[in-house]
């Protein structure tokens, strides 16, 4: 039987939490809170790779013209989830990265500051 390797698991992962595909960003959402879960070690040392993509989905969707109702409701969901990700993140890793925790005091003074209470 062939082992994962977890690290090179995790960079595929890391990409996808910034896909096109909104349904996409959810899935290696999932899979890097799950990751996070089972494997703290290895994904912790892929957070400051992983943070550049956090923040991107943090800022919400782009508003143009051309926005619609829908587009802003899949961005919050997308949202959402990031915001339990980066809520477990702080849970499991916090202290390995200064700028993800310089990150999660930002969102902890942000409209999402509910997600992080007790952590």
């Amino acid at each position: 039987m062939t082992k994962l390797d977890l690290h090179q698991f995790i960079t595929r992962i890391i990409p996808g939490l910034s896909d096109d595909s909104d349904e996409i960003k959810v899935i290696c959402h999932m899979i890097f809170f799950r990751l996070s879960q089972v494997a703290p070690s290895p994904t912790a040392q892929h957070l400051d790779d992983a943070l550049p993509q956090l923040q991107k989905t943090m800022r919400g969707a782009t508003v143009t013209k051309d926005t619609v109702k829908q587009d802003l409701e899949r961005a919050a969901e997308v949202q959402r989830v990031s915001t339990r990700l980066i809520s477990q993140l702080h849970k499991t890793c916090s202290g390995i990265s200064p700028r993800f925790d310089s990150f999660v005091d930002e969102l902890k003074t942000s409209q999402w500051s509910d997600a992080f209470i007790g952590h």
